[in-house]
């Protein structure tokens, strides 16, 4: 089953009680299958940490599909996400970087 496009790559982020949550989703009208790269730079008191994550995912309806979420220090110093997601072939469909 292939993705239909378009698809959009969505980051929700939100900062509780100084830690952040981020979500990668995508959001289409049609259902797909594919995989993703998450990837989650934050610095903090002079040191910077990377998270990357990944895998594949079947979408099964229209709509928004969460694909992960992480957890991290929301620092002052900043942060950075980033999210590619690719269809059945290693196409590329959609990908948003955040702040």
């Amino acid at each position: 089953m292939a993705m239909a496009p378009p698809v959009e790559c969505i980051i929700e982020h939100h900062d509780r009680g100084g830690m952040l949550t981020l979500v990668p989703m995508i959001n289409g009208e049609g259902r797909g299958q594919g995989s993703y790269q998450f990837e989650i730079v934050s610095s903090s008191g002079g040191n910077t940490s990377s998270n990357m994550q990944g895998g594949d995912f079947e979408k099964t309806a229209a709509g928004r599909l969460s694909l992960s979420q992480v957890v991290v220090s929301a620092s002052d110093n900043g942060w950075s996400a980033r999210l590619t997601v690719y269809g059945p072939t290693g196409e590329t469909l959609c990908r948003i970087s955040v702040p």
